[in-house]
């Protein structure tokens, strides 16, 4: 009988352990990557927080991001790059005289593609960071979220634009601007404190869901 008891302690010895190195991998996978920047580099600092937006929102907050900005901007891209390379080819394997007018054609399309894409970018995308939707049986939301620095400044503002509306026709349209110093989420050797930046989103999504003008 003792055998047979150490045999069976002996099989449920690495049975235990697989349960262990089982159990600790979701509490790996929940320490999220340190983000830690140049804290003298604006730009840096700015990229950071815009990419942990995005991050925030589309896997904690559950938004669908759209992303129609930058699918309009890679087709027009993908367009220019396409008639420049045409451009570029044509001339090469054809004598230039003959070439003339369809190189000039795919020049003077590149550089009204290139145009397009300037004037998109600053009057339609502007400085939109995140846009996303929520849909439930009940609840359709929208929000779009726009950051900004000024020169010389170390001031980040966030601003939250919401639409909303639920199965009583109630309609929900309603903005929320942040306006705080980088050092409110990075310490002095540029390490990000993730919880206190998505505690600030979150008190911002929860102010625009109220339906409130607020200019913080």
């Amino acid at each position: 009988m003792s055998d047979y008891k150490n045999e069976r302690e002996e099989e449920e010895q690495p049975a235990a352990k697989e349960e262990d190195l089982m159990t600790e991998k979701p509490a790996d996978k929940e320490k999220e990557e340190l983000i830690k920047v140049n804290n003298s580099n604006l730009v840096e600092l700015k990229n950071a927080c815009d990419d942990y937006i995005q991050k925030y929102f589309t896997t904690k907050a559950e938004f669908i991001q759209n992303h129609k900005h930058t699918d309009f901007k890679l087709i027009i891209g993908y367009l220019s790059c396409a008639f420049a390379l045409c451009g570029g080819y044509y001339g090469q394997v054809t004598p230039f005289n003959e070439s003339k007018e369809v190189t000039l054609i795919c020049v003077v399309v590149y550089f009204i593609l290139n145009l397009i894409l300037v004037i998109y970018t600053f009057i339609f995308e502007k400085d939109t960071v995140f846009l996303g939707e929520k849909n439930t049986p009940d609840i359709k939301e929208r929000l779009t979220i726009h950051t900004n620095t000024k020169k010389y400044s170390d001031i980040y503002n966030i601003t939250f634009e919401f639409h909303g509306s639920n199965s009583s026709s109630k309609i929900i349209n309603s903005k929320h601007k942040i306006s705080k110093s980088f050092g409110n989420w990075f310490d002095v050797n540029g390490l990000m404190s993730t919880e206190i930046f998505e505690r600030e989103l979150a008190n911002g999504l929860e102010a625009v869901r109220g339906g409130k003008l607020h200019i913080q």
